[in-house]
């Protein structure tokens, strides 16, 4: 088993929790508000991390970046709960957790 990332998770309405468990991140993400975000970051690396933006329109903008700008990319769901079974995936470092979505490279618009 791998070991998990160590995170911090915060957000519009979310107070910084460190390391969350999968229930703060399920709240954290079900509970977000149009117009609002959450991030999900490395402690040792501010710029591995994913996150996501509920837009006016009821979508959520999920980006994710893997270090340099160059790494960094966007996808568009309707799903909440793919959304928050993605951050934990991706806090387990389930190597497959980008596979139910069709992700965009978006570093060169950062």
């Amino acid at each position: 088993m791998t070991e998990r990332r160590r995170t911090v998770l915060e957000g519009t309405r979310t107070r910084r929790i460190r390391n969350p468990n999968d229930s703060q991140i399920e709240a954290a993400v079900l509970n977000l508000a149009r117009e609002s975000a959450v991030v999900h970051s490395e402690t040792t690396d501010d710029h591995t991390y994913i996150q996501v933006w509920q837009r006016l329109d009821g979508l959520y903008q999920l980006e994710h970046r893997a270090g340099s700008p160059a790494e960094h990319y966007q996808t568009m769901t309707v799903s909440a709960d793919k959304v928050h079974t993605a951050f934990i995936a991706w806090r387990n470092h389930d190597e497959h957790w980008t596979d139910p979505f069709t992700w965009k490279p978006i570093g060169h618009l950062l």
